[in-house]
Formats: structure tokens, sequence, C-alpha cells
């Protein structure tokens, strides 16, 4: 595997959502034609039968994903981590995403200073968060609470959080850099 093969591959898992082509030869400093040559090699190498995961190509870009046939142990996880309490990284996520949000996931990423994949996907299937587009950058998402948490909390809106109006000075302090 050649240097920009391992950027690719690196991009991919740490993004965990698609990236478009153009975006992801944005971030690897390489053309279109070159990272499309490695992606190929790429779905190549994870095509085998010892590979847990592939890569994707769908409308909203190129992803790394789980293949269909081990998705079962996937399934497993989730729904154990659906039953169980909600782990201190998931209440530190989804603090962030309520009185912060609509936040992305590259910000809340840079506040916490982890990957934070698998802790929003946690609380979207929970019904915690929703994940919504972007209204200026196309595939972008913005996370948000849910009606559901703001009930759950006993609030009327997310507004009423203790300190709402000193962590909005933070987001707009992020918004601003």
């Amino acid at each position: 595997m050649n240097d920009l093969e391992q950027k690719i591959e690196a991009v991919l898992f740490a993004v965990g959502d698609p990236i478009s082509l153009k975006k992801l030869s944005s971030v690897v400093d390489a053309g279109t034609d070159e990272v499309e040559k490695a992606v190929a090699f790429l779905k190549e190498k994870y095509s085998g039968p010892s590979n847990g995961i592939h890569i994707i190509e769908h409308d909203a870009g190129i992803q790394l994903a789980t293949k269909p046939e081990v998705s079962s142990v996937i399934e497993r996880l989730v729904k154990t981590e659906v039953h169980e309490n909600l782990t201190p990284a998931t209440l530190e996520t989804l603090s962030l995403v309520a009185y912060l949000g609509p936040i992305t996931k590259s910000s809340l990423e840079y506040i916490r200073g982890v990957n934070s994949s698998f802790t929003l996907r946690n609380l979207l299937i929970r019904g915690l968060v929703e994940r919504i587009p972007h209204p200026k950058k196309p595939n972008t998402f913005l996370y948000r609470p849910t009606s559901d948490l703001i009930r759950h909390l006993g609030i009327e809106k997310k507004e009423d959080l203790p300190d709402f109006t000193k962590y909005q000075e933070l987001k707009e302090n992020l918004e601003n850099e």
C-alpha cells in the first residue's frame, strides 16, 4: 500500500460518514484521478473474505462500512450499547449537542479531542440526537438534541438548560475561529 492509499484509508476510518471524492482529494492533497485509482485499489484489497469491512460508494460519497456478512455482530454490539447506561463519553457528547447544537461532528471532535462517530451513532439510535443536513455546507451534517431529549430532561426548550447563555458564548467563539 502506498502513501496515498494509507492517507485515504485513515481519512475514511476517521470520518466515518460518506465523504465526497472532491473533498477526499482536497484532504489528501491529490488529484481526483489518483484518488479514484487508490480507492479502487482499497476496494479490491477489502473485497476478500478475510476482511470484515469494505468500501462503498454512493451519492453522498465514499465510506468504510461493515460487510453484510458480519453485520449481525455490529447489530449485537449496538443493541447492548442501547440497553446499557450512558457512558461518560456518551454523556459528554450528549451535553455538547444539547448546549451547542446544531453542531457539526468535526466541531464536536475538536472540542472532545477524539473521534465521536460511534458515540453519535449510539445517541442517534437512542433517539436523543438527530442529524440534519447543514444548510450552507453540502455533504456536512449538523447534530441537535431531539424533542424527546428535551422532554426527558423536563424542560420546555433547550434554552432552559442551566447556564445555557454561557455555552452559547463558547459556541460563538468556536464559530468565529
